[in-house]
């Protein structure tokens, strides 16, 4: 299960950068609707503007540093993405040093924004620790020749499996569950090869599946929710393989058929992660 979601670089002018990312019906990353439509996860194309930007930034410092994200002001989960079918990203840093860096971008289908993100930033990590440097360099080459082909298809991931053991959970308001990261994640081997960490988009599925299990107060109608934005996200440490993440999740606000919680994933008694999820569900 490769863990790349750009499929060609199109533009670098000054701070901004533009490319494309295409999925086929076979995306390891979809999920199948109650209408029977494949569908890709908004936090794989949230993940895909990341990924965008950053090609970005390791061309300017000569792929010597990759950036990691630490916090997101903002992200708007306003739409779907159809597979098959190309998604247009676009992203621009807004301001940047040495050390740190803070970019904003959109993820588009058919002209219509499904994904906005507004001031996300981080550091700076030494390539060389992450992973080989000159198959980046190669990779970012390929990218703005011609392109990478979509992901192999393969099984659809099993977000489900994200939760491994509910530990308190009161239907509708609040939970706690468990999830041991196995080294053999399948998305370990590209994010990274010398220091494996867990993607923030495998988190956000993570709160997503546990804040599902929540949102179920009758086993035989699992919940179905739609997640429509992250607010105020603030990431602390890593999660690694080998770690269990417990995560909690709390619903503090509802409005119709929408919610949102205050969700946090804590590593060794040390919260790592906090942030504001809003949900829709639907009937």
């Amino acid at each position: 299960m490769r863990f790349l979601f750009v499929s060609r670089i199109q533009d670098i002018t000054g701070e901004k950068i533009k490319g494309q990312v295409d999925f086929s019906a076979g995306e390891p990353w979809r999920r199948t609707t109650s209408e029977d439509k494949i569908e890709i996860s908004t936090s794989v194309v949230s993940e895909a503007v990341g990924q965008l930007v950053s090609w970005m930034a390791l061309r300017d410092n000569k792929f010597t540093g990759r950036p990691v994200f630490l916090f997101a002001s903002q992200i708007d989960l306003s739409g779907s993405i159809p597979a098959p079918g190309t998604v247009d990203l676009e992203a621009w840093i807004s301001n940047r040093s040495e050390d740190s860096f803070i970019f904003s971008g959109t993820a588009k289908v058919g002209g219509k924004t499904v994904v906005e993100i507004k001031e996300c930033g981080g550091y700076f990590m030494p390539l060389a620790e992450l992973e080989d440097p000159e198959v980046t360099r190669k990779r970012f080459e390929t990218l703005s020749a011609g392109g990478l082909p979509a992901n192999p298809a393969s099984d659809a991931f099993n977000f489900a499996g994200l939760v491994d053991q509910v530990l308190e959970v009161e239907p509708g308001k609040s939970i706690k569950t468990a999830k041991l990261m196995n080294t053999n994640e399948p998305f370990y081997p590209d994010h990274f090869p010398r220091f494996p960490v867990t993607p923030i988009v495998v988190i956000n599925e993570m709160i997503a599946e546990a804040t599902r299990r929540m949102m179920t107060k009758d086993a035989s109608k699992p919940a179905i929710i739609h997640p429509i934005a992250v607010q105020d996200l603030k990431i602390k440490s890593f999660i690694r393989p080998g770690d269990t993440a417990i995560i909690q999740s709390k619903v503090t606000e509802t409005a119709g058929s929408e919610f949102e919680t205050v969700s946090e994933i804590l590593v060794n008694d040390k919260r790592i992660l906090r942030g504001r999820y809003r949900y829709r569900q639907s009937q």
